[in-house]
């Protein structure tokens, strides 16, 4: 999706809702900022792994404790292990986030690939301090992601949040057959060996697959583990983007974009009900 693009989306949105003015902009400007320039969001993110800090300590004394769904039988005297996802989780991708802003495009895969390869993201506020405490407890960490570029996944990892990270820490998608955007065989094969003590993701997926469920049905199946939140599963909020926003327009990429706002645009709630 071009400027163009955006620019008659724009106007479409206007003529139907009958305003007289309305702002040429972009879905994500709001979310890339909140990200870049609010202390909110630093605080926010802080805050999870703070609290994945305090859990995982208590995990650790307490071999009952057990964070994923695929452990089975007899891991209560297996190693300590920790699974975070990358991206949004440890590592900020919001200058790529911009860069679509500044475009005016809504996703572009030769953009995400050429911004892997710079092996330049940042640390999320937190995510280092946190890696270097669960190491020193002799605790394991594992990142999970659905990212399909190891080597300079592994480098950025490497460079800004775990100097001794090699590659067989980080598991990606489609890196070995049946790994897909379903991270449920990863966790099963981490949990053959480690007892996972958190989950740490921005997506639901991270914690426990889905599929391709709508909107409400999210809502309905996250109560299932209610215990689970904040507590074992740790969720680092991104508005960015995601399943949730999949969702919306029932999972079809190759909608037309003009056709996905409007699916948008039926999800909103102008009276609590």
């Amino acid at each position: 999706m071009n400027k163009i693009i955006v620019v008659s989306l724009s106007v479409v949105m206007m003529l139907s809702a009958g305003c007289a003015t309305q702002r040429v902009t972009h879905e994500r400007l709001h979310g890339v900022l909140w990200s870049q320039t609010s202390v909110e969001h630093s605080i926010a993110v802080n805050q999870a792994f703070s609290v994945a800090k305090e859990n995982a300590e208590k995990a650790l004394i307490d071999s009952s404790w057990s964070a994923a769904l695929e452990q089975t039988e007899g891991y209560e005297n297996l190693k300590p292990a920790v699974i975070v996802d990358v991206d949004e989780t440890v590592l900020d991708n919001s200058p790529f986030q911009a860069r679509l802003v500044s475009k005016g495009i809504d996703y572009d895969h030769a953009l995400w690939e050429a911004w892997v390869n710079e092996s330049n993201a940042k640390a999320m506020p937190g995510a280092k301090e946190f890696i270097q405490h669960i190491k020193e407890k002799g605790i394991k960490v594992f990142y999970v992601t659905n990212r399909v570029i190891e080597q300079p996944t592994v480098e950025n990892i490497r460079k800004e949040l775990d100097p001794s990270v090699t590659s067989d820490d980080v598991l990606c998608k489609k890196e070995k057959p049946g790994w897909g955007s379903d991270k449920s065989s990863r966790r099963e094969l981490i949990a053959k060996d480690y007892r996972i003590l958190l989950l740490i993701g921005d997506d639901y997926n991270d914690f426990a697959f889905l599929d391709k469920v709508s909107p409400e049905e999210r809502i309905e199946k996250s109560m299932k583990h209610i215990k689970h939140w904040g507590k074992k599963w740790i969720l680092i909020a991104n508005p960015l983007y995601g399943n949730w926003e999949k969702a919306l327009y029932k999972y079809d990429n190759k909608m037309p974009d003009e056709q996905k706002l409007k699916e948008k645009y039926k999800y909103l709630k102008e009276k609590n009900i």
